[in-house]
């Protein structure tokens, strides 16, 4: 593809095509559908996992038990866990809140996690690992309340995903 647009450019700065033809081009080839090669078409049909919810997401805060305070007077969260590295998980009807003291994420978002079926963090690593993303399994049990080992990757930009069990309450 990168080839074609830089003969289309090259034909447009050579006055071979009008202004209207290359966007109009431009405009098909991004509207058609893309050829993928064989690699590619299959790691589409099979996905490493298939996610099914959004169980949680983990922000770091400044106090976690001021924060829990805020969380439950303003939204009405409850605590459904509090894992032994001293955070509070804040109950959602499908998932929680991770409330926890992160240094350099006061503020922001740490991590995201997925729910996915039959959660098995091993063998979703060897899945991420044939497709050359590399994962970490944290097997701390000071990390958690229940859900076994968790599983963590980035993905292209750098976002900490995590996967999970769906209904994995921290």
């Amino acid at each position: 593809m990168t080839k074609e647009l830089e003969n289309l450019v090259q034909k447009f700065e050579d006055r071979r095509i009008t202004r209207r033809e290359l966007v109009g081009t431009l405009v098909a080839l991004m509207a058609a559908p893309q050829v993928v090669s064989g690699a590619e078409s299959a790691a589409q049909a099979a996905p490493v996992a298939r996610a099914q919810t959004l169980n949680h997401v983990s922000i770091g805060v400044s106090d976690v038990e001021a924060s829990a305070a805020f969380y439950r007077r303003i939204l009405g969260l409850e605590v459904v866990s509090r894992p032994g590295n001293g955070g509070i998980n804040m109950g959602l009807r499908d998932g929680f809140l991770g409330l926890y003291s992160i240094p350099g994420f006061v503020g922001q978002p740490h991590h995201f996690c997925l729910g996915v079926p039959d959660y098995d963090p091993n063998a979703i690593a060897e899945r991420l690992s044939a497709v050359g993303i590399e994962a970490r399994i944290d097997t701390n049990p000071n990390s958690r309340t229940s859900g076994g080992d968790q599983l963590y990757f980035t993905d292209p930009d750098g976002t900490t995903v995590q996967l999970g069990a769906n209904g994995y309450m921290g």
